[in-house]
């Protein structure tokens, strides 16, 4: 018997994967010199209650990649609709991401949204290649969360909670 494996369409691939709504985070960090990084990211999950572990996935092409692989801590904000053109800009190449929010900065300089919806301090615990990406696995030491509603990434644009989709 002999299997025939047939070619992956990738446009078919991206079109199943955006039929799954998913939340939209900003993760930050800081350099060694102080430099604040960050990317969009709609790969994040709760990995483990007991430690209290998450993961976000980092495409390994993305600017701050070195600054990630480096870092000894990084923050997940949650973002919420108001984060809407922030996260456009996290997830742009070449951007100085920075420039407009409205960030504040933690005790170690680490970059984070006041008004997100939760703000989810990490310590990096280890970095797991996963195909074109890396899985950031950080090992939660603080959460908090905001009052605003976490807004989701469906379909190529933003969903807001509660509204209805076509």
């Amino acid at each position: 018997m002999t299997d025939q494996i047939q070619r992956l369409d990738a446009a078919a691939f991206r079109s199943a994967l955006a039929r799954f709504p998913a939340g939209v985070t900003i993760v930050t960090t800081r350099s060694a010199g102080g430099t604040p990084h960050g990317f969009t990211a709609s790969s994040f999950a709760s990995l483990s209650l007991d430690p209290p572990l998450v993961l976000v996935c980092l495409d390994q092409g993305a600017d701050c990649f070195p600054a990630f692989i480096a870092a000894e801590q990084f923050v997940v904000n949650i973002v919420t609709p108001a984060h809407a053109k922030l996260a456009m800009r996290f997830a742009t190449k070449g951007e100085d991401k920075f420039a407009h929010g409205s960030f504040e900065y933690d005790e170690g300089g680490h970059p984070i949204l006041p008004d997100a919806a939760a703000v989810i301090r990490c310590e990096l615990e280890q970095a797991v290649p996963g195909g074109d990406h890396v899985i950031l696995i950080g090992r939660v030491h603080d959460a908090r969360v905001g009052s605003d509603k976490p807004v989701m990434w469906y379909r190529g644009d933003f969903l807001h909670l509660g509204q209805s989709v076509e």
